[in-house]
């Protein structure tokens, strides 16, 4: 039988904490696990700490000073516009060499509420918005997932003979119309890597993602899925499963999850290689690229002799 990975799950104190210790930053990037997810209890229906960072400013801050280490960050519609967390996901993708992906929830207990009749992205104040419910939250991961893919990164050839550095007209409209009305394509190119992983919180069969064609769920983390969530101080659940993640609860350090899962890592779960792309330290395959019949953002561009 596969030993099952072991992932961390990370809430609002712990991500202030392991920023501001380079030592414990260091004990992170080093353990051999498949990732960490930042901000867990934004979604996951846990009440908001006292303190929190912004998963997607940690998610930055680990790209940047940290070499090998996998991560997931949170985000749900009810603060943010799709459209804002694909440049967030696709930009910390681009930092990281492919080391980090996003797990897309429902509610962000640190968001504001928006307007009654539609509280999904309406958060944020700027007008517009959803109902806050999984379809809209799906609807949310497709979204992300079809702007990240929108840009192609092998379009851009730099080619100095003809002077054309991308070819633009590859760029293609997304023409989104569900919960969200978006056009596109998104202002930044593929990561080199592909496009990013997306993962899902059900703690309960009726959490599923509500998914039909075009499934942009490449995870599901929780009790409903193939990766639970434990507790630290709680025993590994029985059964088979392909990978677990071990969350702290808000009192408890940073330093006692990091022990924790070292004796859990010699002790029957698996090693990770450190460093890669998240997507091929879990095995998952590609998502399928955009039909060839997107409308192109740009027509196609033209030799420029003067370079």
């Amino acid at each position: 039988m596969t030993k099952p990975y072991l992932a961390l799950g990370l809430a609002g104190p712990h991500l202030a904490e392991l920023t501001t210790s380079p030592a414990l930053l260091s004990r992170w990037d080093a353990l051999p696990l498949a990732f960490s997810v930042l901000g867990i209890d934004r979604i996951d229906g846990s009440a908001p700490a006292p303190v929190t960072l912004a998963s997607s400013a940690v998610g930055a801050t680990l790209a940047g000073s940290t070499k090998h280490g996998r991560f997931l960050i949170a985000a749900a519609p009810q603060r943010d516009h799709p459209y804002n967390i694909a440049r967030r996901v696709a930009s910390l993708a681009h930092l990281s060499g492919g080391r980090s992906g996003l797990l897309i929830g429902v509610r962000d207990a640190y968001a504001p509420e928006g307007p009654r009749e539609a509280p999904a992205w309406g958060g944020a104040g700027l007008g517009g918005g959803a109902p806050l419910n999984a379809h809209t939250a799906c609807d949310a991961a497709r979204a992300v997932r079809v702007l990240e893919q929108s840009w192609p990164h092998d379009s851009i050839i730099g080619n100095r003979e003809t002077g054309i550095l991308v070819e633009s007209n590859r760029i293609v409209h997304v023409d989104i119309d569900n919960s969200f009305s978006i056009a596109g394509p998104l202002n930044a190119p593929e990561p080199r890597t592909g496009a990013s992983v997306i993962a899902w919180y059900a703690e309960a069969p009726a959490d599923a993602p509500p998914v039909g064609d075009n499934n942009p769920i490449d995870l599901i983390l929780g009790a409903a899925g193939s990766v639970p969530v434990v507790a630290l101080g709680d025993e590994p659940p029985p059964g088979a499963f392909v990978g677990v993640v071990l969350r702290a609860g808000h009192d408890q350090p940073v330093d006692d999850l990091l022990n924790a899962a070292e004796r859990w890592l010699a002790d029957g779960f698996a090693s990770t290689p450190p460093g890669g792309s998240l997507r091929v330290a879990l095995n998952l395959s590609a998502p399928a690229p955009l039909p060839s019949t997107a409308r192109p953002a740009f027509p196609v561009p033209q030799p420029h002799v003067s370079l």
